[in-house]
């Protein structure tokens, strides 16, 4: 399996900044037929993440030797793998292969919300309480 910034992963690359869509191709030979490919990517050192937690599936036909590819977006920096799991009609695994990624660079900041004084809303306040 390889990695990159097209459906072709030409050229091919194992490190993506934050928010860069990354694509897995995955290479399928010696096949006759149609069968599905099962994408996986999952967490292996995410902060905030479960190892081995998946972040995204999909599955894609093929028919026969051909090559498939999946994208992506990881939001928060770390190390991925994704695992391309080749089955035929009726479900049975023919194959496997995988890989692993690392995203760098900084998580999204959440902007933080808006600030409510208390203290000064009574400063205009005239009314005698007493």
């Amino acid at each position: 399996m390889n990695f990159g910034k097209n459906d072709t992963a030409n050229a091919p690359a194992t490190s993506f900044n934050v928010g860069e869509t990354i694509f897995a191709v995955a290479a399928v030979s010696n096949a006759m037929g149609k069968y599905k490919l099962k994408f996986n990517l999952k967490y292996d050192n995410v902060p905030g993440k479960a190892k081995g937690e998946s972040g995204a599936k999909t599955e894609v036909n093929v028919d026969g030797d051909s090559e498939a590819f999946f994208h992506f977006n990881p939001d928060l920096p770390g190390d991925y793998s994704v695992e391309a799991v080749l089955v035929d009609e009726q479900g049975k695994e023919l194959g496997k292969k995988s890989g692993t990624i690392k995203i760098t660079g900084s998580a999204p900041t959440v902007p933080a919300a808006a600030k409510t004084d208390d203290a000064d809303s009574d400063s205009d306040d005239k009314s005698d309480d007493k």
